[in-house]
């Protein structure tokens, strides 16, 4: 994604968020919540059985595949994704060397640049202040960026992995639930629980993976698109003033040639 493509996507998600998306995604949720109960006993939905199965099956298998930290830190993207876009914070920074590159400002007049804290403008002044090169510059915050990514798109496996888990255990203990009726037939009384079992395993699963799971991994891969996109229209622009900077040191302190 590049060119004019790159800065339409970028520019549609200038807001923090969008209001009228999430209140008609909302809106919808509560409109399936709602036609299920519909003049129904809310407690027929309820089966601790299968919730054991399907919940906690999914996130007994989620922390077998990755480690609790991991779990914690993708819990930890998702909130942010419902604060807003990665760009929300970065939005001014990118505005400013704009200003700067038309202006002909000095890129050390951004920030001050005494120390290193975290802030992805002030880290790149610092390292020039100190005399890296514009390619040291980029292959540093180019790596701590990758790093970033990289923990964000971890986070879309693991939802991308739940989303596939959870209706897996929900047809599994519909299975269950079906030998349970088997064996149940000399005794109707049996045949209740055991079909509870197997047809709300494969609901709770159906909805884990369809309205909880799909949703939350394509947000999340969208933010990562801007996530990605937004740090290198900055490592760009910042390129452009710091290549500006050293063949104007370069032209100035160029020695004179004798005829």
């Amino acid at each position: 994604m590049e060119g004019p493509k790159l800065q339409s996507y970028l520019k549609s998600t200038q807001k923090r968020f969008d209001p009228i998306s999430l209140l008609l995604s909302l809106t919808g949720l509560a409109a399936v919540v709602y036609s299920i109960g519909f003049k129904q006993d809310v407690s027929h939905y309820f089966d601790v059985r299968s919730i054991l199965v399907v919940i906690c099956g999914t996130f007994a298998s989620i922390l077998f595949q990755f480690d609790i930290k991991t779990c914690f830190l993708s819990v930890g993207h998702l909130f942010q994704s419902f604060l807003g876009t990665p760009n929300r914070n970065l939005v001014k920074t990118i505005q400013l060397l704009d200003e700067a590159i038309l202006r002909d400002m000095s890129f050390t007049e951004l920030r001050d640049g005494n120390d290193i804290n975290g802030e992805i403008l002030n880290d790149m002044i610092y390292m020039h202040r100190h005399g890296l090169l514009v390619e040291e510059i980029e292959d540093f915050i180019s790596s701590k960026i990758s790093d970033g990514y990289l923990a964000r798109r971890v986070t879309v496996d693991l939802l991308k992995k739940a989303a596939v888990i959870a209706p897996a255990l929900g047809l599994f203990g519909t299975v269950i639930g079906l030998i349970g009726v088997l064996k149940s037939l000399s005794d109707p009384t049996l045949i209740g629980p055991s079909m509870s079992l197997a047809l709300m395993t494969t609901a709770y699963g159906a909805a884990l993976g369809s309205l909880v799971f799909t949703p939350l991994a394509g947000r999340m891969e969208h933010h990562n698109i801007i996530y990605l996109a937004t740090y290198e229209r900055i490592m760009t622009k910042a390129g452009v003033l710091i290549r500006r900077e050293e063949q104007d040191g370069q032209t100035e302190f160029e020695p004179e040639v004798a005829a």
